[in-house]
């Protein structure tokens, strides 16, 4: 599952960009790959075991609340997501991940990610239901179970997720987690 977000954050992170490079010069923005003919710097081969690095990981100061609002309102579903105009706690829902993002330092579309991941939120133009809300990175939901109160709402759903996604990352890292770095570890989809 962790895979799966991080393969969407990686694509959301491009469109993200896709605007702002067309206002570079500089001349390596032009420089052509040999081996795959691409200027962007991107491998042609996706690298299942790099999805990304971990400086992305942990850039929890990569985006300001300006840039998330900026994501919500042009979002790359082509709409402008409904968490553009929503509040949560007397903030706007982009500082809300902002906030949640820069004290437990992970980059703040890792939550929106995992927000899509979970219950499609960013991708929706009208409030959805507020048990989606609720619920929105699945923290405290563990699969064929109910929702704890506990993590009831946006704001908790937000610290919740980034709190053990900075967990899982640290004991990853650290060699002690379930998830470790350069160790291979059989998921339920068909890859290692």
């Amino acid at each position: 599952m962790l895979r799966n977000v991080l393969v969407f954050v990686i694509a959301i992170a491009g469109c993200a960009v896709e605007d702002t490079e067309l206002e570079h010069d500089e001349p390596a923005d032009f420089e052509v790959d040999p081996d795959d003919g691409k200027g962007d710097g991107v491998s042609a081969v996706f690298n299942q075991h790099l999805v990304f690095t971990d400086a992305l990981f942990t850039a929890g100061e990569a985006m300001d609340a300006q840039a998330v609002q900026t994501f919500f309102e042009q979002s790359p579903y082509g709409n402008r997501s409904w968490l553009a105009s929503h509040t949560v706690d007397g903030v706007s829902a982009a500082q809300a991940v902002v906030d949640a993002a820069r004290a437990h330092n992970i980059h703040p579309l890792v939550l929106i990610a995992r927000m899509q991941t979970e219950t499609s939120l960013v991708s929706k133009t009208v409030q959805p239901a507020q048990r989606m809300i609720d619920r929105a990175l699945g923290c405290g939901c563990p699969d064929g179970g109910g929702c704890s109160s506990e993590y009831k709402g946006l704001a908790k759903q937000l610290v919740c997720g980034a709190t053990i996604l900075r967990k899982w990352y640290d004991a990853s890292t650290a060699g002690t987690g379930e998830w470790r770095k350069d160790r291979t570890k059989r998921t339920l989809d068909p890859k290692a």
